[in-house]
């Protein structure tokens, strides 16, 4: 029914049109690894792992709506998760921290100068740092 995978990167443009579909801000590019949740031949999840100097950053996380309250996005974190073997980070708003949290993600206590930029940036919204393992 429902299939993860990690595309190839010359199926980039295919994650940027389904963030495009929902006006996603995030933009994925071909250094990413992108994730996505295929249901039939459509994408209805989709995600960007972003290898850092010293980490991978989980960003762009998104599920349409229409496919929400399904356990997708736990199932693309938890899926991508088991084929890592660096640190990921991940900001994740506020209100979904414990999803995060049921996966396995953790509070960020101490930041890295890398982390720290990156977080920075982001400080506006109402998010949280987290980290996997």
């Amino acid at each position: 029914m429902y299939r993860v995978e990690v595309l190839d990167r010359i199926k980039t443009p295919l994650v940027n049109k389904f963030y495009d579909q929902y006006s996603v801000k995030g933009r994925a590019n071909k250094q990413d690894q992108l994730w996505v949740v295929y249901y039939k031949a459509q994408i209805v999840a989709a995600c960007r792992l972003q290898n850092k100097d010293d980490f991978l950053f989980l960003s762009t996380v998104f599920v349409a709506p229409e496919y929400r309250s399904k356990g997708l996005a736990k199932l693309l974190i938890s899926t991508l998760l088991k084929r890592q073997n660096k640190t990921i980070y991940t900001f994740a708003y506020k209100n979904l921290a414990d999803l995060y949290h049921s996966i396995g993600f953790n509070q960020v206590l101490t930041y890295t100068l890398a982390l720290q930029a990156l977080f920075n940036i982001y400080t506006h919204r109402n998010i949280v740092a987290l980290k996997y393992p």
